[in-house]
């Protein structure tokens, strides 16, 4: 069939074929389009045949920066110069919106390629306009790159913060040189006093020795203090930033499908994991810390608490560990366990100045209800026992060393507080510490964990899945803007929605404004005058129907809150615990409204 000026051959075809294409005059008015491209542009064909393209598609009014015309003009009327092909850039090049959809233009990116149709003596008849619409991509492509900010973002106040930390530290280690200058004066003048007490009375002998050990546990005490102090400084900050870490890492996992990028946040959550237990650990060192007992599988850490403790001994000390293959999980602090463990090889490293051996050995114990009257324990526990190749200990002093403050190295060489800490350590996790010892032989510190009938938690894949179970809107107060967006992405995450305030006043009056919450999740060392504990004290005078939820990186506040009720949330925390943070908080005011 013959085609007239009007009607290309084929229309049918074309009109059905699935991908975007216009035919254009060389007058550039529309003389086909087909059913793809009326769906992709939202429009009508009786609307656009043999209408200028450009009347059709005009730039945006609202966008004083629109190119589509004018680059698509400029690419038609080369094809028609030059008689070949052109492949265009991708252009942002919006589309009117029908008036039935709300008017207006929406924003569209298209990959266009023009190609002439020429007649036998070489004229262009007709410009085949084709294009494919990759607004997805592009935005798919925006996204990413806000992403690659934010976590550049949080790469350089990490890198920040770790230098204010090496900052505070040095600022330490000056203040323990001090304190050491003053203990070799101190320890020069007590030598002098003793010597002279010598050549009096045996009885004032005895005063003075008394008086010196009194004196190197205070300078102890005060060497905790120091530390307990900066401890405490850094805390809140840097749990704050392990907070943004560790949540937006768990976020982007749940978006992520690449393996490489998974394996990759991966690694950041294993970093952030990491230094909130370094966070606890110092805490917990300087008795900031508030146990927090979970499930430890130690089989399941056999390789990070061997490498945890080597790093602790010396190259010429060699550790071995022997776990029972049905070796029960226990219930206790993992970082007091870890610190507990450390004080115990750092003690067996003294004890052998030329090298030795190690040895950990654990397994299941059962005591029975009539066991040994010294142990008195009963039930299921782990037996953890840790033994050194080393000097050993005097019988004298054997029956010692659980004692604070006790120690049997020279003055200045140890704080008696490492064994002392095992004993408190095993004593609050129901369980109990007991050593032996053989002069030239060495020594063996057991522990005795109760074992765990707590049911192991889901991982974090497994965890996600089960979150997005909730609903309802959590009023969010935190001052600090990057744990806010990270809080609230965890809250969509579990099922709610989120408004954020920044300081507790605004968040008052929200509530006093007649909105209604189904929870408040508030931080508790907040500026401003009001403390997160306060604002808890009023929404519990003045809404008691409103569950609280708290949240802090510092243990002294999170003390107190524990203190009148509250459910406290510790920082770093993940979406898994979050929710079950607010759970407890939902059943523990049902709990009151039913009391």
């Amino acid at each position: 069939m013959a085609a007239s000026r009007d009607t290309p051959d084929f229309r049918a075809l074309f009109e059905g074929i699935p991908g975007l294409y216009l035919v254009l005059r060389p007058d550039l008015t529309i003389a086909a389009v087909s059913a793809a491209y009326l769906a992709a542009t939202m429009t009508r064909r009786e609307e656009i045949l043999d209408r200028d393209i450009f009347d059709v598609f005009p730039d945006n009014p609202d966008d004083p920066m629109a190119t589509g015309v004018s680059n698509l003009r400029a690419s038609l009327l080369c094809v028609i110069e030059d008689r070949v092909s052109d492949t265009m850039a991708v252009q942002k090049y919006d589309v009117r919106r029908p008036a039935s959809e709300g008017g207006g233009f929406e924003e569209r990116h298209w990959s266009p390629v023009n190609s002439p149709v020429l007649s036998d003596t070489g004229d262009v008849v007709w410009i085949i306009h084709r294009v494919e619409d990759v607004t997805e991509f592009i935005r798919a492509k925006q996204q990413e790159q806000v992403q690659e900010r934010q976590t550049q973002d949080l790469r350089e106040r990490a890198e920040r913060m770790e230098a204010e930390i090496f900052r505070r530290a040095q600022e330490l280690q000056r203040s323990n040189r001090a304190l050491r200058e003053s203990e070799e004066r101190l320890r020069h003048l007590n030598e002098t006093l003793e010597q002279r007490v010598l050549e009096r009375t045996g009885q004032l002998e005895a005063e003075v020795r008394e008086r010196e050990r009194a004196q190197e546990a205070l300078r102890d005490t005060q060497k905790l203090e120091a530390m307990g102090r900066l401890a405490g400084g850094v805390a809140h900050d840097f749990n704050n930033l392990l907070t943004v870490i560790e949540g937006t890492a768990e976020l982007l996992l749940d978006r992520l499908q690449s393996p490489e990028d998974v394996q990759a946040v991966n690694t950041i959550e294993r970093a952030a994991e990491r230094g909130a237990r370094l966070t606890r650990q110092l805490l917990t060192f300087s008795r900031q810390q508030a146990l927090r007992p979970e499930r430890v599988d130690l089989r399941s850490r056999v390789q990070d608490v061997t490498e945890l403790l080597q790093r602790a001994l010396r190259g010429d000390i060699r550790i071995v560990l022997t776990l029972a293959d049905d070796l029960w999980p226990i219930w206790c602090d993992l970082g007091e366990l870890e610190l507990a463990l450390l004080n115990i090889c750092v003690n067996a490293r003294h004890a052998m100045p030329s090298g030795g051996l190690v040895r950990i050995d654990a397994e299941n114990a059962m005591l029975p209800a009539d066991g040994e009257p010294d142990v008195g324990l009963a039930g299921d526990f782990v037996s953890l026992s840790i033994t050194d190749t080393g000097t050993g200990i005097e019988p004298a002093a054997l029956a010692h060393v659980f004692e604070p403050f006790f120690t049997t190295k020279e003055i200045g060489k140890g704080t008696g507080l490492g064994l002392s800490q095992v004993y408190g350590f095993t004593q609050q996790a129901g369980g109990l510490a007991t050593i032996r010892s053989e002069l030239g032989r060495g020594t063996t510190v057991q522990l005795l964990l109760p074992r765990s009938t707590q049911v192991e938690i889901a991982g974090p894949v497994e965890a996600r899945l089960l979150l997005r179970q909730n609903t309802g809107t959590v009023l969010l107060v935190e001052d600090d803007d990057d744990v806010a967006i990270v809080a609230s992405g965890m809250l969509r995450l579990i099922g709610y929605q989120a408004q954020h305030v920044r300081d507790p006043r605004t968040a008052l009056a929200l509530l006093l404004s007649g909105q209604r919450f189904g929870l408040v999740f508030s931080d508790i060392v907040m500026p401003g005058g009001m403390s997160g504990l306060e604002f808890a004290r009023k929404v519990r005078q003045h809404f008691p129907h409103v569950p609280i939820l708290l949240t802090s990186g510092y243990s002294h506040a999170a003390a107190d809150v524990l203190q009148e009720g509250f459910i406290v949330l510790a920082k770093p925390y993940r979406a898994d615990s979050l929710s079950e943070a607010i759970r407890q908080s939902l059943t523990h005011d049902l709990q009151q409204h039913r009391a």
